[in-house]
């Protein structure tokens, strides 16, 4: 009852869904004894679902004890973190606050390093011009001083006064000089950028589908779905882990056939569909070979280090790759590609949060349509939807 999981204790583990398995081992470490007071969660919120997002969100707020948790959901963070801590390169930084206010305060480290650096170049330029006037000066000394009795050795002990007065304020610049080195250029997340090609016109007829049906085996998915997509719409496809979400995608971008019913296409109408289990892979490929016949080499390489796969990745055979890489690589090639319509099947599973925010700019910016399922609300709000389909015991209404 304390994790929400309304199931019949009987039910064996492999039958349940990746949301209810989140709650079984939540309820595991709950049922020692004593009760943790400690809680340390390793992507909690992956195979969640709309409903299980809610549910995680509230346990975790009201748990009393502290809870150490790594995610890449930043809706989730921005709910429940009251500090973020930032690992990179074996070190940690802490700032207080949800993921916006960690983002926000980023933004002014850099902005006042940028500045400090920038301050640091121009003193360097006024030191460098200042010793180059005092090597000049100490030259002109050398060179012209003269004692009017004619006495050499005042003369000496004067130019060596003179030297050694001189070569202290040298000395004194080359070190000034050297803290200034030490003041490193900040460094900037390298962000090639990318877009997504594809222009649809606003009231062209994209989808429409009639009266279909799906079922496997006995197991009815569908019944009777009707709706169309038009123009450059963001669509999203909305229901719980198990609705038929992935089955209506994957029937739109005619990967599967319906039981009943006819899904019509517009004219000269191309798709781009991406799956999470990242089907349009070659396995038998490199990954460098599933892009080959997509454009330029040079363009490849451009388009997939946008996300992160550099040259030694795209020599690797996909099944050598990560789940985040392989999720990457199918990105990269509807990059590639020229769509009118895209279809995302839970797009930012398995992505980092800097991949996500480059995904995000390249929607933003695409001219076509979206048609998404997706339980990321952060990244949701970026794309800014404007029709929602709900699925729900079978059916699809509109909102």
């Amino acid at each position: 009852n304390l994790v929400g999981l309304d199931v019949s204790s009987d039910t064996l583990l492999k039958n349940l869904s990746g949301g209810q398995k989140t709650r079984v081992a939540i309820a595991q470490v709950l049922a020692q004894d004593p009760e943790p007071t400690v809680l340390l969660l390793d992507e909690p919120t992956n195979n969640l679902d709309s409903e299980g997002l809610v549910w995680l969100e509230s346990f975790v707020t009201r748990f009393k004890g502290a809870v150490l948790f790594v995610s890449h959901d930043r809706q989730f963070i921005n709910a429940v973190a009251t500090k973020v801590i930032k690992l990179k390169d074996g070190a940690t930084k802490q700032y207080g606050g949800n993921y916006d206010f960690y983002k926000e305060q980023k933004e002014v480290e850099h902005q006042a390093a940028l500045e400090k650096y920038q301050k640091s170049q121009d003193e360097k330029r006024r030191l460098k011009k200042a010793m180059i006037a005092q090597q000049e000066n100490s030259k002109h000394v050398h060179e012209h001083i003269k004692r009017k009795d004619n006495d050499k050795f005042a003369r000496d002990f004067f130019k060596n006064r003179v030297s050694v007065k001189l070569g202290q304020q040298a000395k004194n610049l080359e070190t000034r000089l050297e803290k200034l080195d030490n003041i490193e250029r900040p460094q900037f997340d390298k962000n090639y950028g990318f877009s997504l090609e594809g222009i649809t016109h606003s009231s062209k007829l994209l989808v429409e589908v009639r009266d279909i049906d799906k079922a496997y085996g006995k197991s009815s998915i569908l019944s009777g779905v009707n709706f169309e997509i038009r123009g450059n719409t963001h669509t999203h496809i909305k229901g719980l882990n198990g609705s038929g979400k992935s089955t209506l995608l994957r029937l739109i971008a005619g990967q599967v056939k319906p039981d009943a019913g006819d899904i019509v296409y517009g004219g000269d109408v191309t798709i781009g569909y991406f799956s999470q289990d990242t089907d349009g892979i070659d396995y038998d490929l490199t990954a460098l070979d599933n892009l080959a016949n997509l454009s330029s080499q040079e363009d490849i390489y451009r388009q997939a280090r946008s996300l992160g796969l550099n040259a030694e990745s795209l020599q690797k055979m996909p099944r050598e790759l990560s789940r985040g890489q392989q999720s990457k690589l199918a990105f990269t090639k509807l990059l590639l590609a020229n769509h009118d319509l895209l279809i995302l099947d839970e797009p930012t599973n398995h992505l980092d949060i800097p991949t996500k925010e480059q995904l995000e700019k390249a929607l933003q910016g695409y001219q076509g349509a979206i048609l998404v399922a997706s339980h990321d609300v952060y990244f949701l709000q970026q794309l800014k939807i404007n029709m929602t389909l709900l699925i729900k015991n079978g059916k699809v209404t509109k909102s």
